[in-house]
């Protein structure tokens, strides 16, 4: 295709073979759970969402998992052993061939970490070991319960190829039951499927012979495997090189890596991971098969892709999230689109933190709200052209502007400061969350390209507003002073001229408030006040003793126990373990009291105590800016929304949301 000719990434988009499958180009979207299936209320919507994805370019694609068997599955799940669930898969897969696409069904079984409570069954495993994230203790498998389930994948495989899906994935990773009898953490068996490498592979084998037997020399199948399970003592990668050697061998047609159990301790899917972070361990797997390799994890961008794909690391990559973010994800990759491209920033806010909730909620993006509700939200002008203001130039009102002027709206957009972005800005400068710089990219790109008016350092009247049609208020929210004694000494700040680089660092820092901003606040310090990891690197190669420890100390106080309070559930565990760094020192159930010249004075549960501190910084919520509301009323349509509306917490996820919402529906 000449679309794919002239593309700047060269080793995108050339042609791929999978077993029998011939694919244009290398990029797949992977396998993810959006939260709507198993409903026969949302098969319309779960079919919009991929026909979305086959018009954006996706290669082939690949469902979220589908169950083998009831107790291996989960709430809003499809399982192969209801028909009506399997007529739903059906009529899927036919939609996305009408669209032109291709699309593979992930055969699933989750193991010990289904929920009896979800699926009404004991949760079945190789052997009787609880996981750290489902406090029942699974039901040890007979040999006659694996029997049935390696029978269950077949059957699972050849319903696929019946129900027209172009390939299989059996789901063998992230601690699932395949990768449960691989490991010898969860496998204690002392049958042919426990033991030495040899038993603990077989259950895999067996069930990849048992698919092949029952679709034939020809139907590919791809096999997700484990390149690092991220627990220590689990399987080391001389096994882990060796399995896929003997999977290759039983009949597989391309590997799939995954990497890390959902109970590790090694975060990776977040934005903390570097880009790429885990490629060298796929690269390793590479080495040893000649069935083609492919690799997910934190691979958000097409020149990462084509350079692991140049360097001989990988065949293919098939990210997942990368896709919620943008749609047409390959199409922009592919044509050299990159300004245009909204990039995933691994938040996990809309996406892992709703599908893994309890109860599931549907799965969407933080930098695109419309994902996973395409149905919902046509692309398609508004009837009628409207003149619309949007006041402030952070998320909310960058996600208003764009969407409004999409929508065929004349759109100006004004903004106080000299740069876009608010809030995100701030966001931004927290080391492991630079990601946000490409939203704010995105952002501008997007309103240039749709002739949005913006007007910077510009704060505009009621009455200048009063000739627009609709006038959306995003002017976001400003750090909350409490009122606590001491709180106007010069030695007293806010997040904002912190992370905005307005003040310089003290030595012995407090920070007051230990949500999300104080954390994030924390580490910008931590990291801010250490060498850079270059010179870091460099003075540890050479030796040089000295200069690598911070000479500040950072305290963060919380008026009650809980830390981090209000950070997804998904990130939360990473956020507080980066405040049990050297140097930063977490005090709960403080009540700040008063602030003098050099300290902090409270009380705690073991009675007053004084902080020393040269610099107190107010991380103690937010005020909503919403001045021009009550100066409106009676001019103009007008909407509130993201922090203006309720600065109640607030996260860039609702913001944007909200102003999405309103704006499209101007």
């Amino acid at each position: 295709m000449h679309i794919y000719e002239s593309a700047p990434h060269r080793t995108l988009h050339r042609p791929l073979r999978i077993g029998s499958l011939e694919l244009p180009h290398r990029i797949l979207m992977g396998s993810m759970h959006l939260g709507i299936e198993g409903d026969a209320a949302m098969l319309n919507r779960l079919i919009a969402f991929y026909v979305e994805r086959v018009r954006g370019g996706a290669s082939l694609m690949i469902t979220g998992g589908v169950a083998i068997l009831p107790q291996g599955g989960g709430d809003h799940m499809y399982c192969l052993t209801e028909p009506a669930h399997r007529d739903a898969l059906g009529t899927l897969a036919a939609a996305v061939h009408h669209a032109g696409g291709r699309i593979a069904m992930q055969l699933f079984h989750s193991g010990r970490y289904a929920v009896q409570e979800e699926t009404g069954l004991p949760a079945d495993a190789p052997s009787a070991i609880v996981s750290r994230i489902n406090p029942t203790v699974p039901r040890e498998m007979s040999n006659e319960d694996i029997t049935a389930t390696i029978k269950a994948f077949a059957d699972g495989a050849r319903y696929a190829r019946e129900l027209g899906f172009d390939a299989v994935e059996v789901m063998g990773s992230e601690g699932y039951l395949l990768n449960e009898f691989l490991s010898p953490l969860t496998n204690h068996r002392e049958d042919a499927y426990g033991g030495s490498l040899d038993g603990r592979m077989r259950m895999s084998l067996d069930v990849v012979f048992a698919i092949r037997s029952a679709v034939g020399p020809t139907y590919p199948i791809i096999f997700r495997m484990s390149g690092d399970d991220c627990m220590q003592g689990s399987t080391p990668l001389r096994e882990t090189l060796i399995y896929a050697r003997h999977l290759e061998d039983a009949g597989v047609d391309a590997l799939n890596i995954g990497i890390g159990w959902h109970e590790s301790t090694v975060p990776t899917v977040a934005a903390v991971v570097p880009r790429g972070a885990f490629a060298p361990i796929a690269a390793e797997i590479k080495q040893v098969v000649q069935v083609p390799v492919i690799g997910a994890n934190r691979i958000n961008t097409p020149e990462l892709a084509d350079e692991l794909i140049a360097k001989g690391w990988l065949d293919c990559v098939a990210p997942a999230r990368p896709w919620l973010a943008d749609p047409e994800f390959a199409r922009k990759s592919l044509t050299g689109d990159r300004k245009h491209l909204n990039i995933c920033i691994a938040c996990n806010q809309s996406c892992l933190d709703h599908t893994l909730a309890k109860p599931p909620q549907p799965a969407s993006c933080l930098v695109n709200p419309r994902a996973g509700n395409e149905m919902g939200f046509p692309k398609v002008h508004a009837r009628s052209r409207r003149r619309v203001a949007v006041v402030g130039g952070g998320p909310a009102g960058l996600e208003a502007a764009r969407v409004a002027a999409e929508r065929g709206h004349q759109v100006t957009l004004y903004e106080a400061r000299s740069v876009l972005g608010g809030q995100l800005q701030y966001a931004a400068r927290v080391p492991g969350k630079e990601e946000f710089f490409e939203t704010i990219r995105y952002y501008e790109a997007s309103l240039q390209r749709l002739g949005v008016d913006v007007q910077l350092e510009t704060e505009p009247t009621a009455m200048e507003l009063s000739h627009f049609d609709a006038v959306i208020l995003a002017q976001g929210v400003t750090p909350f002073v409490p009122d606590i004694e001491g709180t106007e000494l010069p030695h007293v700040t806010t997040y904002a001229d912190v992370l905005g680089g307005r003040v310089p660092f003290g030595r012995q820092i407090v920070i007051l408030g230990a949500g999300g901003i104080g954390c994030d606040t924390a580490k910008f310090l931590h990291d801010s006040t250490k060498p850079e990891a270059k010179v870091a690197q460099f003075l540890s190669e050479q030796g040089v003793a000295g200069g690598l420890s911070s000479t500040v100390s950072i305290t963060v106080v919380a008026r009650s126990r809980r830390v981090a309070a209000g950070v997804g559930r998904t990130t939360r565990w990473i956020v507080r373990g980066e405040l049990r760094r050297p140097g930063i020192e977490v005090m709960t159930e403080f009540q700040t009291e008063a602030i003098t010249e050099n300290s902090v004075i409270g009380m705690t549960t073991e009675g007053p105590r004084v902080l020393e501190a040269d610099q107190v910084i107010l991380c103690t919520g937010q005020s909503s800016r919403n001045e021009l509301v009550e100066a409106l009323s009676g001019h103009a349509d007008v909407y509130v929304v993201g922090g203006a509306k309720n600065s109640q917490g607030l996260n860039a996820a609702r913001a944007i949301r909200e102003a999405f919402e309103v704006a499209y529906n101007l």
